[in-house]
Order: C-alpha cells, then structure tokens, then sequence
C-alpha cells in the first residue's frame, strides 16, 4: 500500500499526466533521484524516465533499468538467506556429531557424509553467504550511482548542433601539434 501511494507521488510530482511538449525551465534534481533510489532501489531510474520525456521527449530510456535492479537483489538476497540456513544445518549436525556416538545423525540427509566434508561444506556455505551479501550491496551500490549518474544526462544537450573537428595547428615558434575544438549550437 505505501508502495502504491509512493508511485502515485512520484508520478504526480513529476509531471506525469502531461507530455505533450518539452519543458525547457525543467529542471532535474540529481539528488532526489539518488534519494529515490536509496529508499526503494530503482525508484531513481523511473524518476529519471519522467525526466527524460519530459525534458527530450524520449521515451524508455530509464525505467527498463529497475525491474533488473529488483531482480538482481532479489536473487542475491535468495541465496545469502540461503546459504545461512545450509551453513547453520552442517554447523548444528557438526555440533551434535561432537556430542553423541558414531553413527547418530541429527538430520537423516546427512547419513554417510564425514565430519570433515561437514565442515567443508560449512565453509563453502558461508563463503558463498558472505559472496551474496557482497553481491547485494555491490548491485545496491550500483543503483544508486546510475540513478544519480543517468540525473546527470536528463539535461544534457544531445541535439545534433553538437560538432567536433580535430585539424592540424602550427604555434608560434615553428611548432606543429593538434588542435581540437568542440562547437555547441
């Protein structure tokens, strides 16, 4: 329901309803899409989306970016929850091995598995734990500079009066090197 009504905001505040001609007074707030984007990951990249059609009257340029922000979090977050609950399994079946006679199992799925492959797959579990978690806050930290790196590019001028000319330059004291201009509208 929160998330719901955050949506609404969002789309409301942006300007949403109204893309029939471009705003050239728009301005885009690169650390609101940053904020956005740190309270629901991908939030910043659909923000960014109402920014683009707003402002160059494009369209999908942003908001394809979140649903895989989601998924990849998703994902990492599966496997750390995962992996901890394998790990907390062999260390308890290792535990419980400690205390009892050969041959008592704590978990039947452990029949015929050795103290030491335990205790291998304990830490194979918990390296991969550590991994997902590294991973989820790799792909955390991934959205938020794209959502704040993509702000950047709503304003920007991408419009074909842009030119480039590199051409050959002789200086003053008989020197040759290169000169590089760059001409804007």
């Amino acid at each position: 329901m929160l998330f719901n009504r955050f949506l609404l905001w969002s789309f409301l505040s942006t300007g949403f309803i109204s893309f029939s001609q471009m705003d050239t007074s728009y301005t885009h707030n690169r650390n609101r899409a940053a904020l956005y984007s740190a309270i629901l990951p991908g939030a910043g990249s659909i923000y960014n989306e109402f920014g683009h059609r707003k402002v160059q009257g494009r369209k999908n340029i942003s908001w394809w970016r979140a649903p895989l922000y989601w998924a990849g979090l998703g994902f990492t977050g599966y496997l750390s929850v995962y992996n901890a609950k394998e790990a907390s399994l062999f260390k308890k079946e290792w535990l419980y091995r400690q205390d009892k006679e050969e041959g008592v199992f704590l978990y039947s799925r452990f029949n015929g598995i050795s103290d030491l492959t335990l205790t291998t797959n304990f830490d194979d579990a918990t390296k991969y734990r550590d991994y997902s978690i590294a991973g989820f806050f790799l792909i955390y930290g991934i959205n938020l500079l794209d959502a704040y790196t993509d702000a950047h590019f709503v304003t920007f001028d991408v419009s074909e009066d842009l030119s480039l000319n590199l051409a050959p330059k002789f200086f003053k004291s008989n020197d040759f090197g290169c000169s590089l201009v760059l001409n804007f509208k």
